[in-house]
């Protein structure tokens, strides 16, 4: 009989645990695919900004700390059976707010304090739903301790489980989700497994119906464990330090890496699954890395994280750039994880652990996208983050390279030995910045001093503060000191990005005769933005006479087609704004304050100030702001809404196209730049431009080396202009019509491409 009982129980607990595990992936499921769904519906309302993720991931992990003290407060307070009654309860008043939609209200965004505004928005559209699956992981976790399972005293596993489920939506959602389904049928989807939810835990309550023989059983559990000190306030210290640093991280990395591709899900969830990953290993029974192979390679990881931060600033190696950053991030995240998982309490705390956890994440968010923006004209937050890892690693005896250390003996293993090392390294670096020739005795050296130098380096990785200093040096002190010699005369970071503006003179041409003395160059990311020889208010980059553009300009007065009315999306350095002509009403539609900040001084530039006259700039989105203004008003509609190389996916879609083509005048033009370093949007822009009823043609300028010599600051360009009519067209900008060949081409759409729609992008489909 009693082995026929043990045979029950053993049946009913893998069940249970079966259960458990299924249900929780469900909920992780749910929680993480809310977050680039619903971003993406809101990210067109704030110009398509890479800080709109960062703000975003405030609000969610806001939200899942107020889960975790949801969790903590209905464990603590309530007997099983009614915490099972009011998290059900909860849920089924949470299906009110589905399916998921703009709230009213929310439609324009506060021009002012757009991150309150984003969080307000998020607040009143997902935050009932999204509060209550967060609080799932730690409550079911609780409740497994009331069954007889053999792990029921541990219940840790379940949350590495939970975690494959929030891997698995972030790894659906951009390669599966966001290509076959559009955002109105993502969020009925989601709508529908909600309640698939709800019911999964209704059966998980149903399966702990027995309850007084499961709470003395989870007492007998409990009673295992009663020499278990209750944490102190050190260990609440330690376990929110080791959740703010790789929080932080994230952030920060997600940052850097969609400032200079798209603000898109697809790179969004990349860095956040392998963030969640970090958990899935440390807190595995037996974990696929152990933390001591962590431990001994992390230094080195740090060390290389700063070099590729340092040196790695140019398009042609910013894949490298992405790569290098996200595998030295997911290693740093999992060593600070492998110590927070060392450190987790008796299962009896672990609510109390993921408030702290959870706290920690909070703080992250907080000082990435808010007080970081504030307080730094530039992205410093990362290698600030560098620098705090640096105090973190470990202390080591030897390191794996000893040949200054063993020579000093113990003295290389003091204070004052991490300050003399550390300056010996910043005297090092400016060294070798000195050594500009090509003689071959000054390249002989040059190496010399870089292979001490690397020596020194890691050999400092067994000393935490000699390991800092050395990262303070290379990504403080250095950046600093080429700062003052570059002549770096703007910095400034506002919710959309940092913009630069810098003077680069003749060294920067050495071979070009023809170079000017001077130049300012604006740049956001590693994209430049605007060029201005000063005082000279020719156009250059991508804007000078030989591009699209220039050629349109052109047409308009060989043809003797006058055009009174101007709408420029995109401000830049207000660059264009020398194409205006007397009489001319031109008006910009810039979503940043600080780029009409910029385009205005007269110190950087003077393209608005030579060129603009009358000229309004109408800050804000610019689909909102087109919308009131009266149809047919433009003869001619500029669109160069560019971010860096992040294209601005609401821009480009059948939606946005309508808009253009109702805004300007029935023989009007729309022009379109789309150089983009990484995406192929050619056609893509053809396809939508069909579904709205648009003609267009593009135009190539690509310098060859000769020009590029010549005119060092004239850039390759494409521009596509669409019009209502093929005649249009005609009798403007004939079709291969320069007199040294190309020239304007007709785009023939693609059938296997599929139109962008406010509904529907699929970003993977224009890469290059």
């Amino acid at each position: 009989m009693n082995s026929k009982n043990h045979a029950v129980d053993t049946q009913s607990s893998t069940f249970l645990r079966y259960l458990f595990i299924v249900t929780l992936c469900s909920s992780a499921f749910l929680l993480f695919l809310i977050q680039p769904m619903f971003t993406k519906l809101v990210l067109p309302l704030l110009g398509g900004a890479p800080a709109v993720w960062n703000t975003a991931m405030i609000f969610f992990q806001s939200a899942l700390l107020a889960g975790y003290l949801y969790a903590h407060l209905l464990s603590s307070a309530f007997k099983l059976r009614n915490q099972i009654i009011i998290h059900l309860f909860l849920m089924t008043m949470a299906i009110l707010f589905l399916p998921i939609t703009i709230p009213v209200g929310y439609e324009t965004p506060s021009e002012s304090w757009p991150t309150i505004w984003l969080l307000g928005l998020f607040t009143v559209a997902i935050g009932l739903p999204f509060f209550i699956i967060s609080a799932n992981a730690p409550l079911l976790q609780s409740w497994f301790r009331f069954t007889r399972d053999k792990d029921s005293h541990d219940p840790y596993f379940l949350y590495a489980a939970s975690n494959i489920g929030s891997i698995s939506a972030l790894i659906a959602y951009p390669l599966f989700i966001e290509i076959k389904f559009g955002l109105i049928t993502q969020t009925l989807l989601w709508s529908y497994g909600f309640v698939g939810l709800l019911i999964l835990i209704l059966i998980c309550g149903i399966s702990l119906k027995n309850t007084s023989k499961n709470q003395s059983y989870s007492l007998e559990n409990q009673a295992k464990n009663n020499n278990e000190s209750p944490p102190k306030l050190k260990n609440y210290c330690k376990w929110v330090i080791l959740a703010f640093v790789p929080s932080s991280l994230l952030l920060s990395v997600t940052n850097k890496i969609t400032t200079d591709l798209i603000s898109t899900p697809l790179l969004w969830v990349i860095p956040l699954a392998l963030y969640l990953l970090t958990f899935v290993i440390v807190f595995s029974r037996n974990p696929i890395i152990p933390h001591k192979i962590i431990t001994s390679v992390a230094p080195y990881c740090l060390i290389a994280t700063a070099f590729l931060s340092m040196s790695t600033t140019h398009a042609e190696t910013i894949f490298l750039f992405v790569i290098g950053n996200l595998s030295s991030f997911f290693l740093l995240a999992l060593y600070c994880h492998g110590l927070l998982a060392k450190a987790r309490p008796n299962a009896k705390y672990l609510t109390n652990f993921y408030i702290a956890m959870s706290f920690g994440g909070v703080l992250g968010g907080i000082f990435i996208a808010i007080i970081a923006p504030l307080i730094f004209s530039n992205i410093y937050e990362y290698a600030l983050l560098l620098a705090t890892l640096g105090f973190m690693m470990p202390v080591k005896a030897q390191t794996a390279i000893e040949i200054i250390n063993k020579r000093i003996g113990k003295r290389a293993h003091s204070y004052l030995a991490d300050f003399i090392f550390s300056i010996t390294v910043l005297g090092l670096i400016i060294l070798v910045q000195q050594l500009h020739s090509d003689a071959i005795a000054n390249k002989l050296v040059t190496i010399a001093i870089l292979t001490i130098l690397f020596l020194l380096l890691l050999e400092s990785t067994g000393r935490p503060l000699r390991l800092t200093l050395c990262i303070i040096i290379g990504l403080f002190i250095i950046p600093y000191i080429n700062g003052a010699l570059g002549k770096f005369i703007f910095e400034e970071r506002s919710f959309f990005g940092v913009y630069t503006v810098k003077i680069e003179n003749k060294e920067h041409n050495k071979n070009d005769l023809q170079a000017p003395e001077i130049v300012h160059v604006a740049t956001h990311g590693t994209t430049v933005h605007g060029i201005q020889i000063p005082g000279n208010p020719s156009p250059l980059s991508y804007y000078h006479n030989e591009t699209g553009l220039g050629n349109l300009f052109e047409s308009y007065k060989i043809n003797n087609k006058a055009i009174k009315t101007v709408a420029s999306i995109g401000l830049g350095t207000g660059t264009t704004a020398c194409y205006r002509q007397p009489g001319q009403k031109w008006t910009f539609f810039e979503i940043d304050p600080l780029v009409e900040t910029m385009a205005r001084n007269t110190e950087l530039f003077t393209y608005m100030n030579k060129c603009a006259g009358n000229t309004d700039v109408i800050i804000g989105d610019a689909r909102l702001s087109l919308r009131k203004i009266p149809n047919k008003s433009y003869d001619l509609l500029i669109a160069d809404a560019f971010s860096s190389d992040a294209i601005p996916v609401h821009l480009l879609t059948k939606e946005a196209f309508e808009l253009y083509k109702n805004k300007i005048k029935d023989s009007g033009v729309i022009i379109l730049h789309v150089s983009n370093r990484y995406f192929e949007l050619e056609h893509i822009v053809t396809t939508t431009a069909k579904v709205s009823n648009l003609k267009a043609r593009v135009y190539h300028y690509e310098r060859n080396k000769e020009n590029a010599q010549k005119h060092p600051y004239r850039f390759s360009a494409s521009w596509i202009a669409m019009a209502q009519s093929t005649e249009t067209l005609d009798d403007l900008i004939p079709l291969g019509t320069h007199p040294e060949g190309g020239g304007w081409q007709e785009l023939i759409a693609n059938p296997t491409i599929k139109p962008w729609t406010d509904d529907y992008s699929n970003v993977l489909s224009a890469l290059k």
